[in-house]
C-alpha cells in the first residue's frame, strides 16, 4: 500500500463517521477502511454512488486518496468522481472533479482551489464537517461501482519546538527574532 509523507500529512480517516448511499450485502462501508486491497465496497443502486465522510468538528483536509483498480474491477471501476465539501448535506459544494484514467492503486486527489497547490499552502486546504465522494460514472458505463479503500489526510500541525513563532509571511517573519 502506498504511504503518504507523514512529515507533512496525518491520516484523519478514523475521526469520521462513514456512510454510503447503497451497498451490496457483504460489501459494505466497512471495506473502505479495512486496509485490505482485496476487499471492496460495492454499490447497489442508481448513480451517483455516494460515500459520506462526516467529522464531529470542522477539519482542514488537504488530500483524499481513493483505491481503485481497473484490472480487477473492469466496468465497476470509478471513472468520473466529484468531491464535495460542506457543513451538512444542504450546503455541499464541489471542490474537485476528476476523471480517473485506467486507475491502478491509490489515486491522490489534492484539494483546494485548483488541486495543484504545494504541500503547506493554505490554498490546498478545504475546511469541512462533511466530505462527499460522488462516483458519477464508471469505466465502460458500468452500473455499480467498486472502491477498495478511501483515506482522508490533513496537514500535520507545525512542531512548535522547531520554530517558536511559526510565521509564514515575510511581514511577520522579519520580526520573529530579537536583535
Amino acid at each position: 500500500m502506498a504511504e503518504p509523507d507523514t512529515s507533512v500529512l496525518r491520516d484523519i480517516s478514523s475521526l469520521a463517521s462513514w456512510a454510503v448511499s447503497s451497498a451490496k450485502p457483504g460489501y459494505g462501508v466497512e471495506h473502505l477502511r479495512d486496509n485490505n486491497p482485496a476487499s471492496f465496497w460495492q454499490s447497489e443502486g442508481s448513480q451517483p454512488h455516494l460515500i459520506n465522510i462526516q467529522f464531529a468538528k470542522k477539519q482542514s483536509v488537504s488530500q483524499v486518496w481513493i483505491h481503485a483498480d481497473i484490472n480487477l474491477d473492469d466496468s465497476y471501476t470509478p471513472h468520473k468522481v466529484s468531491l464535495r465539501a460542506g457543513t451538512y448535506h444542504g450546503d455541499l459544494h464541489e471542490v474537485r472533479w476528476v476523471e480517473l484514467q485506467q486507475p491502478k492503486g491509490w489515486q491522490v486527489l489534492n484539494l483546494g482551489s485548483d488541486g495543484m497547490a504545494a504541500p503547506g499552502d493554505d490554498d490546498e486546504l478545504v475546511r469541512a464537517h462533511l466530505l462527499q465522494i460522488a462516483i458519477i460514472s464508471n469505466h465502460m458505463n458500468g452500473k455499480d461501482t467498486h472502491v477498495r479503500g478511501v483515506r482522508v489526510f490533513a496537514p500535520r500541525p507545525l512542531d512548535l519546538e522547531d520554530d517558536l513563532l511559526p510565521f509564514r509571511t515575510v511581514a511577520f517573519k522579519q520580526h520573529e527574532t530579537i536583535r
